[in-house]
């Protein structure tokens, strides 16, 4: 197992070797600092105290550098004054100057103020578009806006009336002399009017109208006439998008520096990590303490680097009594990739074993079944050997093209022996290309020649038994990992009969199913000895698994959780189904393809236009297969990774521990040259 050895260890240094301190640890990459400013350690109180450094001011000009290298992106993105450059590489010293750079601090701050106040002006603009929008809808009031709201004898009022409520409306003004409306403008299905009446009926009136349908519009503080309002608006609209195009241009200019500010805003990052690193540690007027976790096999480099500072004491000590250790996976090249699953599930603890060797070569595998088909396979192994390629170039993570890349072999080794290639039918490939299927057919009992093809690539649909099967063979394997793991932590009998309780259950259970209920009788005799001699082996790993699961209980509660852990049985069946899963999606993934390749053949043999046909052909088949691919990838990969947290981790692994996470910036935008 990958699981390393950790030391814990106190350095003690004088304080004004503090920065040199963490510049090497920081530099290592190896060292996770413990943080003790919350820690509680009466012998501190005499002479050590919790470092105290503000972040929030450097945080918050992080978070508006940020801004201001999205809001430059945007407005350069379609001038020619940013060129994207490679990933530069710049030592340390030089990242930490970079700070001190007034020129470049200033352009920064210019940078956000223009995008404050773009942003400003855009509200403004957007607000000044909606009034423009308002008052154009009731240009044709002939009135200033205070007339509407004066109060006196007579009274004016704005609104909506639909086209059919006009007439009715206008036959209260027979009952009303007191009541005039006045239609300003007709639009498409309504009418806009004013209402004048005097004071004395202007309830009534306004009561009946409302019954009619009229919407009464407010016009709150607006004063003047509509078209002088208007030319108002459209005036200030018109300065502010001077103001803005000013701002745009220069944000465009400001845009040249846009490498340089993602290099200054790497350097803040990296400043704001040493600073974190610092409040982590405890300090005196004269001296400075860290407390950290280190591989063992690290410490001994790890000290002579801090023996060339001087002034420097480093002493390892012992964990705090119930503390728990930090657990770093060292993984071989091939697996490493897949650490990022494990990172997603939790981190195992010291008494876990490392589930990422243990899980790497199921998931390849069934990432290629998922997929099924060679010819993607190829794609997507080329596609993720670029993205590597580029995001190495970069000095990124490529944990994940790694781990597509090995996905796509898998594909292409189990679309090779599927049948699979793009979609086309099994019958139509050459006999090459159909060899390795029927080789693989003719291992899967009750395979008949003729039932090829029928699924959607070479193998019959009893590849679903096939995964089925494989299923099955990863379940035993994490029953027989959590024996050992129980075994190692000194529960030797226990797990010795718990665990078989299980191994005998799952070997009698699962043939048993598969040949009376699946195969029909192709593995052995139904009606032979073998059949009895596995019941034999169920009913004996239910004995005991119902007494070793209800061993810790007194009375009657022996039977209860007993009983209970025989229903394991049952979920361990479902478990087994769930396999079915990756059956599912490659047989999915194959009649898409061939949906496309006959949409793709229709579109060549029904348009009458010679070239026209070929081309739309061309543009629905390569688009329809990368999308094909694009899904099929994503399923499995979701859909494999749920087998392992679900059915397979289940089984041994708890994922609790805590991650060992040494000291190490990781810049956005540069690459940093270690000292």
């Amino acid at each position: 197992m990958s699981l390393d050895a950790v030391s814990k260890i106190e350095i003690l240094c004088h304080s004004l070797k503090r920065e040199m301190v963490l510049n090497t640890i920081e530099s290592s990459g190896k060292v996770h600092l413990i943080d003790l400013s919350e820690a509680d350690e009466p012998e501190w109180e005499s002479f050590l105290k919790p470092a105290s450094m503000n972040t929030e001011d450097l945080i918050e000009e992080i978070s508006s550098l940020e801004k201001a290298i999205l809001f430059l992106l945007e407005e350069s993105a379609d001038e020619a004054e940013y060129h994207p450059s490679s990933t530069p590489s710049i030592g340390e010293s030089e990242l930490i100057l970079i700070l001190e750079d007034k020129r470049l601090l200033e352009d920064a701050r210019r940078a956000w103020i223009v995008a404050v106040q773009k942003a400003k002006l855009e509200g403004a603009l957007k607000e000044l578009l909606q009034e423009e929008e308002f008052l154009r809808f009731w240009k044709d009031i002939p009135v200033p806006f205070e007339e509407i709201r004066r109060k006196g004898r007579s009274r004016i009022a704005a609104g909506i009336l639909e086209k059919e409520s006009i007439e009715p409306a206008h036959l209260l003004e027979k009952a009303y002399p007191l009541f005039c409306l006045e239609v300003i403008q007709k639009e498409k299905n309504i009418e806009k009017v004013l209402v004048i009446t005097h004071e004395s009926v202007t309830k009534d009136i306004l009561q009946s109208l409302s019954e009619l349908g009229f919407s009464q519009q407010e016009f709150g503080s607006r004063t003047g006439m509509v078209s002088d309002k208007m030319e108002e608006i459209q005036s200030n609209i018109e300065l502010i998008r001077k103001r803005m195009k000013a701002l745009h241009d220069r944000a465009v200019k400001l845009s040249s520096r846009i490498d340089r500010f993602r290099t200054l805003l790497d350097a803040a990052g990296f400043l704001l990590e040493r600073i974190k690193a610092t409040r982590s540690g405890c300090s005196s007027s004269h001296t400075y303490l860290f407390r950290a976790w280190i591989r063992s096999a690290d410490l001994d480099d790890f000290i002579r680097s801090l023996d060339r500072i001087g002034e420097v004491a480093v002493e390892e000590i012992e964990p705090d009594e119930g503390e728990i250790l930090p657990s770093p996976l060292t993984e071989k090249s091939v697996t490493e990739p897949y650490t990022l699953l494990t990172d997603m599930y939790g981190q195992p603890t010291r008494k876990d074993p490392d589930p990422t060797p243990l899980m790497a070569p199921f998931y390849a595998l069934f990432f290629g079944i998922c997929i099924g088909d060679a010819g993607y396979g190829m794609a997507l192994a080329l596609g993720s050997a670029a993205g590597w390629y580029i995001v190495n170039r970069r000095h990124g993570n490529t944990r994940l093209f790694q781990l597509l890349f090995q996905g796509g072999i898998a594909s292409i080794l189990v679309g090779i022996f599927l049948g699979g290639w793009f979609g086309i039918p099994f019958d139509s490939l050459p006999g090459f290309l159909q060899a390795p299927a029927n080789i693989l057919n003719g291992l899967i009992p009750g395979y008949q020649p003729g039932q090829s093809g029928q699924d959607g690539f070479g193998v019959s649909k009893q590849f679903l038994y096939l995964t089925l099967a494989l299923g099955l063979l990863q379940l035993t394997a994490g029953i027989i990992v959590n024996l050992v793991k129980r075994w190692k932590a000194g529960e030797k009998f226990a797990a010795v009969v718990d665990q078989s309780g299980w191994l005998l259950a799952t070997a009698g259970l699962f043939p048993w199913l598969f040949n009376h209920y699946l195969l029909k009788g192709v593995l052995y005799n139904v009606n032979g000895p073998l059949d009895s001699i596995f019941m034999y082996m169920l009913a004996a790993g239910a004995l005991l698994i119902f007494v070793m699961g209800g061993r810790d209980a007194k009375g009657f509660g022996k039977i209860g959780l007993g009983a209970y852990a025989v229903y394991g049985i049952v979920n361990l069946l479902g478990d087994v189904l769930s396999y079915s899963r990756l059956f599912a999606l490659a047989l999915s993934s194959a009649i898409i393809a061939q949906v496309v390749n006959t949409m793709g053949g229709m579109l060549i043999s029904e348009v009458g236009i010679p070239v026209v046909g070929f081309v739309l052909a061309a543009i629905v088949v390569i688009g329809g297969h990368a999308f094909n691919l694009a899904m099929a990838a994503l399923s499995g990969f979701i859909h494999t990774a749920r087998l392992q947290f679900v059915e397979f981790f289940g089984k041994f692994y708890d994922g609790t521990g805590v991650q060992f996470k040494p000291l190490r910036y990781e810049p956005k935008y540069v690459h940093i040259k270690r000292d």
